[in-house]
């Protein structure tokens, strides 16, 4: 049998999973090596020589791993993890905690098991980042949202009507389309919602800087709408949106 593959690489947490009463399942984002889902063993137990070390999800640690892709349970196995940074600031408000966990979950739901994506993980960690001392939540969340469909490849049109071209009136979001319906051909459209043409605008010019800031704070429906579409290529919404759309509505 050949050996198995060390991979070293810096990670944030997606998600945790109880596994048994010592170990857990951790879903990775990797800046090398993409999503990873792996076991640690032993991660709740200590020992005379060591204490249990305590992993939660938005952690950013160096790790080390054993590459097993083809195992039957598609679990690599984590053998080493230092933490790097602690995002202390993060989780001393609820809306923070929440726009991570959004960042996290949206982006587990959309990226692929060893599909590296390094600028996204730089975004991620740089959100992670940001939201320890930031006010603008709404600001970051959107701009994550940008970076996260257009890195996978799901960037919707907004710049035009994805039907016909044209580039006014344009009131209508499809997300099985792919982007901005004019109002001529909206009636044919079974799925779609209504978008106010002032966000259609914001989002379109994001796409044509190739990236935040933008030159204003976002509406809260641009998040809507850009929820609304990743919900539709995940095949579901993520949990954690609605949580983080009560704390927008009462900012």
């Amino acid at each position: 049998m050949p050996a198995m593959a060390i991979v070293r690489d810096i990670a944030v947490v997606l998600r945790r999973f109880e596994y048994s009463e010592t170990s857990q399942v951790l879903v990775l984002f990797t800046r090398a090596h993409g999503k990873v889902r792996t076991l640690a063993k032993g991660m709740k137990r200590s020992t005379r020589q060591r204490f249990a070390a305590a992993v939660d999800v938005l952690d950013v640690g160096a790790v080390a791993l054993l590459e097993q892709r083809s195992a039957a349970d598609g679990l690599s196995t984590l053998t080493e993890w230092k933490q790097q940074r602690f995002c202390g600031g993060l989780r001393e408000r609820l809306d923070r905690i929440h726009a991570g966990q959004y960042a996290a979950e949206v982006t587990a739901m959309l990226t692929e098991d060893w599909d590296a994506h390094p600028a996204l993980f730089d975004a991620l960690a740089e959100l992670l980042s940001r939201l320890n001392d930031s006010m603008g939540v709404l600001d970051l969340v959107v701009g994550y949202q940008c970076t996260l469909l257009s890195e996978v490849g799901l960037w919707p049109r907004f710049d035009a009507c994805v039907l016909c071209g044209r580039r006014s009136e344009l009131t209508t979001f499809s997300a099985l389309e792919g982007g901005a319906v004019c109002r001529h051909c909206e009636p044919s459209q079974i799925e779609k919602r209504s978008v106010p043409g002032a966000v259609i605008a914001s989002l379109a010019a994001w796409s044509a800087a190739a990236g935040p800031p933008f030159d204003r704070p976002p509406d809260v429906r641009a998040f809507d709408v850009l929820d609304y579409h990743l919900s539709h290529a995940a095949g579901r919404p993520p949990s954690t949106g609605r949580l983080l759309r009560a704390h927008f509505e009462h900012r």
